[in-house]
C-alpha cells in the first residue's frame, strides 16, 4: 500500500491520517530494492512494532500502526518471529 492509501484508511477509520506513524513503519524500506521491498517489514511490521509505536505515538498511533501492518499483510498481524524465515534474512 502507498503512504497516501495508509493515511486515507486511517482518516476513514480513526479520523486522522497518522502520516508520521506510516513513515516510521516504512522507514527501512529505502534500504531495499523494489523487488525486495517487503523485507523492511521484519523491522516494525509486527505485534512488537505496534507496541513500539504505542510508546512513541500513543494508543491511537498504535491502532494506526496495527491497521497499516494488517493492510500490508492481507489482514494478518504477525509476530516478530514470523519474519525468521530465510526470505527475510539479508
Amino acid at each position: 500500500m502507498k503512504l497516501e492509501d495508509h493515511c486515507k484508511e486511517c482518516v476513514d477509520i480513526l479520523g486522522q491520517p497518522f502520516r508520521e506513524v506510516h513513515l516510521w513503519l516504512d522507514e527501512f524500506a529505502k534500504n531495499y530494492s523494489w523487488s525486495e521491498k517487503y523485507k523492511h517489514r521484519k523491522f516494525r511490521h509486527h505485534k512488537e512494532g505496534v507496541e513500539e509505536a504505542r510508546k512513541l505515538f500513543g494508543n491511537d498511533g498504535a491502532r494506526a500502526a496495527e491497521l497499516h501492518i494488517m493492510s500490508d499483510n492481507q489482514g494478518y498481524l504477525p509476530k516478530k518471529s514470523d519474519y525468521d524465515l530465510p526470505e527475510y534474512v539479508d
